[in-house]
């Protein structure tokens, strides 16, 4: 199979213990008049619920053409490359699965840095290649890429809970306020009736808590929470 489009890759996943749930929580207990921007919008998930949120300018990068003209209308602006927003500050920044697609992700986070205002926090999350998934299959020789997920064939970069700390240490500008973990979205894989019940999601937050004691085997993605500090 060939590579699929943003829109065919990132689907919404409304799960419990999902990145996309973590995220649009963060977002939920910002104020009204928050800023946004979304790096790698996709599919326009987080422009619209920005815009359910009362977010009154919400700006995309995407490079994807048909991308861009499918989330134009949950966004104030749609660009293609970070260096059109010149000058521009926003309140909150996403990076969701964008930096394992990038060939120097230590160096584009900083510069996002200066994209953020005073006190304004960056939100990421990057696949983790030590995932159980990805080790299991190793030990009898088995690494295949594919459409979507962890092996994404679209992937330059890999992760560890190490290196992805170390990447969030590297941001001079801004600290850590939190990190996180994600769970396999196996949501997607079952009938509806299996996961839509009450029991389904009490054993997801049971996974989610397995995954957060045990980040480096059981996160499917590391979630962290940048804040930019005070100028002096």
């Amino acid at each position: 199979m060939g590579i699929k489009t943003p829109l065919e890759r990132y689907q919404e996943k409304p799960f419990t213990g999902s990145s996309h749930v973590w995220a649009i929580d963060w977002l939920s207990q910002l104020p009204r008049d928050t800023t946004l921007l979304d790096i790698g919008a996709g599919s326009g998930i987080m422009g619209r619920k920005g815009e359910e949120f009362g977010f009154p300018r919400r700006v995309a990068i995407e490079i994807d053409e048909g991308a861009q003209r499918h989330i134009a209308p949950f966004y104030s602006k749609v660009v293609s490359e970070l260096e059109e927003l010149s000058g521009e500050r926003f309140d909150v920044v996403l990076l969701l699965d964008v930096l394992e697609h990038l060939p120097d992700p230590f160096s584009f986070l900083k510069s996002v840095e200066n994209f953020v205002k005073p006190q304004g926090t960056i939100l990421v999350s990057v696949p983790n290649i030590a995932h159980w998934s990805v080790r299991f299959p190793l030990l009898f020789g088995w690494f295949e890429y594919t459409d979507r997920g962890i092996l994404d064939r679209t992937h330059l970069q890999f992760f560890t809970r190490r290196r992805f700390r170390e990447l969030l240490k590297n941001c001079s500008q801004c600290s850590l306020v939190s990190e996180s973990s994600s769970i396999e979205p196996i949501e997607f894989l079952l009938p509806t009736r299996i996961w839509e019940n009450s029991l389904f999601q009490a054993l997801s937050r049971v996974r989610v808590a397995l995954a957060e004691c045990l980040p480096g085997l059981l996160a499917y993605q590391h979630l962290g929470v940048l804040r930019k500090q005070e100028k002096d």
